[in-house]
């Protein structure tokens, strides 16, 4: 009696291992693409015009969506009808108090985003022009982004100033922020 013997194809074993082989880079490909791009952050270059309206209006009692449509109309246009519903319901925070920031000191601050939303608007603010402060931003998920400085609007004000963006919406949670002190001359006040 003959006993079957099951052939075995040395081709076809490198063919599955090649696609095995391709499937696991191709898949750390995309996480590591994930990882590496889940937030975008972006450089909003704000007119003289802009800033103005801005200082004009600081403090102010009005709703974030009065304050997109004066300050930054082309943001506001973007929203849908869903999101200017809630913006224009939704009052704008100002800093009541100056916090003071000595060289090479950090502050934390943090915001607990708890509802959608695509962009955060973030402004780290003092006066003394010479003074240098930085700004690092940490997501929920993780992400660090920064530091940002003086001069990322290419104006050189004492202001940092600029948007974060994610098509899709942000990652909700709690988002730290570090102000770092870096170039001051003694004690300097901010507004964050």
């Amino acid at each position: 009696m003959r006993k079957k013997v099951k052939q075995h194809n040395l081709w076809q074993d490198r063919k599955k291992g090649f696609f095995l082989k391709s499937q696991t880079a191709l898949l750390i490909f995309f996480f590591a693409l994930i990882l590496v791009l889940p937030t975008q952050a972006m450089c909003a270059e704000a007119t003289d015009e802009q800033l103005e309206i801005m200082n004009e209006i600081e403090g102010t009692d009005i709703t974030i969506g009065e304050y997109l449509q004066k300050a930054w109309p082309q943001f506001y246009d973007e929203l849908s009808d869903e999101q200017k519903t809630k913006v224009n319901r939704w009052k704008k925070g100002w800093p009541k108090e100056p916090v003071s920031i000595e060289e090479n000191k950090l502050n934390w601050h943090s915001q607990n985003i708890t509802s959608y939303t695509t962009t955060l608007n973030l402004n780290l603010k003092w006066k003394d022009e010479t003074a240098n402060l930085s700004l690092m931003v940490y997501s929920p998920e993780g992400d660090v982004l920064g530091p940002f400085f003086d001069g990322i609007d290419r104006k050189i004000n004492g202001q940092t100033y600029f948007f974060i963006r994610k098509e899709g919406g942000l990652p909700m949670g709690e988002w730290w922020y570090a102000v770092k002190g870096e170039e001051l001359n003694g004690t300097q006040n901010y507004y964050f």
